[in-house]
């Protein structure tokens, strides 16, 4: 556990720059690390943990639903991988509707399995989490965990009042420098977070929107993403 601590605490500060993650050859390397060094042994590593991976991400999806409420009917996954955050985030939203993204094949394979145990209704789609093919102001919590986020394109899809949670597993030293970070963009309403066990969360709301307004209208399915249901 102790090494796959260092190597992902190191990893991510460099992924959080964007125009390192911007970089084509920096998102391939990430993509093959994770969909052929990685990819079949991604749940021995989370494993490794001794049940701490998920520490962050469960603070964060509590604080989310206390703000929420029950008010959350489209989930964005951005950057799957074995699909384990969103089926954290299912046991707190399990009537809503999940979208996973993930840019490598093998991943959503995972995820897909992972997700047949799942209360709510899951849907995979292979992309780049810096071109989600979602339309504007679709999605009413974005997930993104152990990933390169793309803060801009997170907000695009967003909805008015929506929120975005970032968690990371293992690097909880620059808990106070990401939250910063994200506070500089502008983009947010509200941005806390906190460090958790060996990782930390962001939970950022995005501007506008109103109390309830999650349910005024009918909802649609955010886009034709030509995926599969996992069930």
């Amino acid at each position: 556990m102790f090494v796959s601590q260092i190597l992902f605490s190191i990893v991510t500060p460099p992924l959080l720059i964007p125009r390192i993650a911007k970089i084509r050859f920096t998102r391939s390397l990430v993509s093959f690390c994770f969909g052929r060094a990685y990819g079949d042994r991604y749940r021995h590593i989370i494993d490794c943990f001794e049940g701490r991976y998920g520490l962050a991400m469960a603070e964060g999806l509590g604080r989310a639903e206390r703000i929420a409420g029950r008010q959350i009917s489209v989930v964005a996954d951005c950057g799957t991988g074995t699909g384990y955050a969103a089926g954290q985030a299912a046991a707190h939203f399990p009537h809503a509707t999940f979208m996973a993204f993930d840019i490598v094949p093998a991943m959503l394979v995972q995820a897909r399995e992972l997700a047949k145990e799942s209360p709510a209704k899951h849907y995979f789609v292979q992309a780049d989490s810096f071109a989600i093919p979602l339309k504007d102001a679709s999605v009413d919590l974005l997930l993104a965990q152990n990933t390169m986020p793309c803060f801009t394109e997170f907000t695009r899809v967003c909805r008015p009042g929506g929120i975005l949670l970032y968690a990371d597993s293992s690097a909880g030293w620059i808990a106070d420098l990401v939250r910063r970070m994200v506070r500089r963009l502008a983009l947010f309403e509200e941005v806390s977070g906190e460090r958790v066990d060996l990782g930390f969360y962001v939970l950022a709301k995005k501007q506008g929107g109103r109390e309830g307004e999650a349910n005024d209208a009918k909802r649609e399915k955010p886009s034709n993403t030509r995926s599969l249901p996992a069930r």
